[in-house]
Formats: structure tokens, sequence, C-alpha cells
């Protein structure tokens, strides 16, 4: 199986992939038998083991990724609604810009 990029797929798909490495584990097949059945890397497997022995099934589902958004903002809502408004509504050489959007 070729290995896939983890990043494209969605938080359910990489639980399911996750459950079945702890099942397959769980039969008692070794880790690099699932590395080469599952497509996952090492490092990877062996996480999630790692997560299931501490913490069990809730350990492995995956947290959702990224900024959450709005995350990193240097202008609030009002102003950027302000700042749009302002642009839509005036000429850019009414703003003194010296150059036309």
């Amino acid at each position: 199986m070729d290995k896939e990029d983890a990043r494209y797929q969605t938080l359910a798909q990489l639980h399911e992939r996750r459950k079945q490495v702890v099942r397959l584990h769980r039969k008692g097949i070794k880790i690099m038998q699932i590395v080469g059945m599952t497509g996952l890397s090492y490092p990877t497997v062996r996480r999630v083991i790692d997560l299931y022995a501490e913490g069990g099934w809730p350990a492995i589902r995956p947290a959702p990724r990224g900024r959450d958004p709005g995350m990193g903002r240097v202008l609030s809502a009002e102003q950027e609604a302000q700042t749009q408004r302002t642009l839509i509504d005036k000429r850019p050489d009414h703003l003194k810009m010296d150059f036309y959007l």
C-alpha cells in the first residue's frame, strides 16, 4: 500500500486508521507488518500504539488541527467592515492612494 499524506484526510478518516492500527496490534501483528499493511510510517504507528496503551480508545481520537477562525487578526470585525465599506464607497484617488484597485 502506498503512503498517503494524512494532512489531507478528515479527522474521521484519521481516527479510523488509528483504530485499524490498534486492532491489528491487539491481534498480535508486529509493528513493521502493520506499517506495511496500513501505509502509515513507523513513528505514526508507534505513537498510536503508545497513545492507546496510555489512555485507551479515547486517547487515539485526533484533535482538531489548524488555527481557530479569526485568530491572529489585527483589526476587529467592526474595523474590517468599516475599511471594506470605505474602499467600496470611495475611489482610490479620493483616498490619496497612488495606485488603482
